[in-house]
C-alpha cells in the first residue's frame, strides 16, 4: 500500500502518511467480522402441551356432563350425540394438532374431513335423511382433495406459488359449481342459482394470478407486497 500523493510505502494499519500527512485511502478495506450467521435460523413451533391438556379435559369433562344429564333425564342419548360428536369434531380440528411441534397439513386436512364426514353422517342418520351419500360426501372428498392438493404444492413446490394461487382459486370456483351440482341432485333445487357468481369471482381473481405469474414486474410487484 502506498501514499496517494507522495508514492512512499506505507505500513499496515496507518492512518496518515509519516511523510506527507495525507489521510491513507485503502480501496480493499478489510470485512469487518461479522457476529451474526450469513442466514437466519429457522424457526420452530413448540407444542403447545399446557393448551392440549387443557382443552382435551375440558371437551371429557363436557362429554361426561353430557352423558349424564341425557340419561338422567331421558334414559337415552338423545340430543347428546350431537354435543358429544361435536366436541370430537371440535377436537380433532382445534386442539389434536397441539399435541405436535410442527403439524403436516397434508395429514390433518385428510383427518379433519374425516371427523366432519363422521359427524354428518351421524345428523344424517338422527334425521331419517338420505342425503350423505348424494351430497355431503363427494362435497367432503372434493374439499379435501382441493385443499390437500394445495396445501402439498405450496409446501413442497420451490416456486410458481401464483401459478398454484391462481389455479386453486380456478378450481374453487368450479367446486361451488360441484356442490351446487350435488345439491341439485340430492335436493332438486334450481341449478345455477349461486356457483356462477361464486365461479366468476374466484375465476377472475384465479386468472389475475396467473396473468401476473407470467409478467415479471407485475410478479415481483406482488411477491414484494404480499411477502408471497
Amino acid at each position: 500500500m502506498y501514499c496517494v500523493k507522495c508514492g512512499v510505502k506505507l505500513q499496515e494499519g496507518v492512518e496518515r502518511c509519516p511523510l506527507c500527512r495525507t489521510p491513507v485511502w485503502n480501496p480493499e478495506p478489510q470485512a469487518e467480522s461479522r457476529r451474526y450467521p450469513d442466514t437466519l435460523p429457522e424457526q420452530h413451533r413448540e407444542a403447545d402441551l399446557p393448551g392440549a391438556v387443557a382443552l382435551t379435559v375440558i371437551c371429557a369433562v363436557a362429554s361426561i356432563v353430557t352423558l349424564t344429564v341425557c340419561f338422567k333425564l331421558y334414559g337415552s342419548l338423545r340430543w347428546g350425540g350431537y354435543v358429544i360428536l361435536g366436541l370430537l369434531l371440535f377436537y380433532v380440528i382445534a386442539v389434536l394438532p397441539r399435541w405436535f411441534r410442527e403439524p403436516r397439513g397434508e395429514v390433518f386436512v385428510p383427518v379433519d374431513h374425516a371427523a366432519a364426514a363422521l359427524y354428518v353422517l351421524y345428523i344424517c342418520q338422527k334425521t331419517g335423511g338420505h342425503w350423505f351419500l348424494s351430497f355431503a360426501l363427494p362435497v367432503l372428498l372434493s374439499s379435501c382433495l382441493l385443499s390437500t392438493a394445495m396445501i402439498c404444492l405450496l409446501k413442497y413446490l420451490k416456486g410458481g406459488r401464483i401459478f398454484v394461487l391462481g389455479g386453486f382459486l380456478l378450481l374453487l370456483g368450479g367446486f361451488t359449481v360441484l356442490v351446487e351440482f350435488f345439491e341439485h341432485l340430492s335436493f332438486g333445487t334450481e341449478m345455477f342459482r349461486w356457483s356462477l357468481y361464486s365461479l366468476a369471482g374466484f375465476g377472475s381473481v384465479g386468472l389475475f394470478f396467473l396473468v401476473a405469474g407470467m409478467i415479471p414486474s407485475l410478479r415481483q410487484g406482488i411477491r414484494k407486497r404480499f411477502f408471497f
